[in-house]
């Protein structure tokens, strides 16, 4: 669970419900073909448990904000300053519109080209 207070009051946040959103949001952008392990620890978790694991995506709270940080795979030729930047307009619109919440922010890691 997510909790972030503002001048509101408290708001409250199923990490699940956030990583579907995203995964959902990041691989229906243009050039995005998949997301891929941010770490060793993923890729080890990935094999023994992958119902548990979502993959790319990590969400940090820092100083009552959001931070997302998404490790993506990206396809050949693809302009990858456009996409990032597609990528991280999307998220940030979707989270906003779900959650009322804007993201402090929004980094994506190119992982990876595939043809």
């Amino acid at each position: 669970m997510i909790v972030i207070e503002n001048h509101i009051g408290t708001i409250q946040v199923s990490k699940v419900f956030l990583f579907s959103l995203i995964e959902h949001t990041v691989t229906n952008c243009f050039g995005v073909v998949d997301l891929s392990d941010s770490c060793l620890l993923e890729t080890v978790q990935n094999v023994f448990a992958p119902e548990c694991v979502h993959r790319g995506i990590q969400l940090r709270i820092r100083r009552n904000t959001l931070v997302v940080d998404l490790h993506i795979v990206t396809g050949m030729g693809a302009n990858i300053g456009a996409i990032t930047s597609s990528i991280r307009n999307k998220v940030r619109y979707s989270i906003e519109q779900a959650i009322g919440i804007e993201p402090a922010a929004i980094n994506v890691y190119v992982d990876g080209i595939r043809s």
